[in-house]
């Protein structure tokens, strides 16, 4: 299988594979820990916000998918 490329907070990161879990994709992309909340978007800019991924959750991920992480223990208001 060809290496493939996604996304994170605007990062190229480098896939072996096409199934991963949000940890091991926060962990590729250089986040540690479990305080980071990863989003799946549809696409740069996507107005939603994009859809939570879950640290134990398997995605399929395609070739240039975005995503974005933010801090997990933010506040609102």
């Amino acid at each position: 299988m060809h290496p493939l490329h996604v996304f994170v907070n605007r990062q190229k990161v480098e896939l072996d594979q096409e199934e991963i879990t949000g940890e091991e994709l926060l962990q590729r992309a250089g986040f540690a820990g479990r305080e980071w909340d990863l989003l799946k978007l549809q696409g740069e800019g996507d107005p939603t916000g994009g859809e939570v991924v879950l640290f134990n959750q398997t995605i399929k991920v395609k070739n240039g998918d975005h995503f974005r992480v933010i801090p997990g223990n933010r506040t609102f208001g």
